[in-house]
């Protein structure tokens, strides 16, 4: 969660630079309003989905997952699916499963293992989420002709190829 809202000016990031070593200036700028738009947007998703529907980003993504997949998924896939570990999975699976949006069952080749399935109520769910969801991305997407979307799609592209973006950097 990126939590800063009060950027700093370049001036500032200059002086801070400065002192502290930064040689990219213009880097850092750019990853904070980079970052403080990704935090507004995931905010705004939050929102959105809470208000038409009450799921969580997760849950919305767990019944995604789920569709996707008929025959049902583990824990350890959903987590892996959604980005969480499989301890936090299963008390959102949990919950899910208390609401009715989805089912845990044996698993048909091993018996200590339990498959998730999306439950009619979770179908249901997930056709009353999903319209409202497509409407706000549709908005949100309206600000960006086709060659801005390109590049958007591009430059996210390249962020997702990259080496070492979760390696922290060592303290000097």
């Amino acid at each position: 969660m990126f939590e800063l809202k009060d950027l700093p000016s370049y001036d500032t990031l200059e002086r801070f630079g400065a002192v502290y070593g930064n040689t990219d200036v213009q880097g850092l700028q750019t990853w904070l309003v980079w970052a403080s738009a990704t935090q507004e947007m995931l905010t705004a998703f939050e929102a959105n989905l809470a208000n038409s529907c009450g799921l969580s980003q997760t849950q919305f993504f767990v019944l995604l997952l789920l569709k996707r997949n008929p025959d049902g998924l583990g824990v350890g896939a959903l987590a892996e699916g959604v980005s969480v570990t499989s301890q936090t999975m299963t008390r959102i699976i949990d919950r899910m499963v208390v609401s009715g949006l989805c089912s845990r069952e044996v698993g048909p080749v091993d018996a200590r293992a339990r498959v998730v399935r999306l439950t009619p109520a979770g179908d249901a769910m997930l056709a009353q989420a999903l319209p409202s969801h497509y409407a706000w991305v549709a908005r949100l997407m309206s600000h960006f002709n086709a060659e801005e979307r390109h590049m958007l799609n591009q430059l996210m592209r390249k962020l997702n190829q990259m080496d070492g973006l979760n390696e922290p950097q060592a303290m000097g």
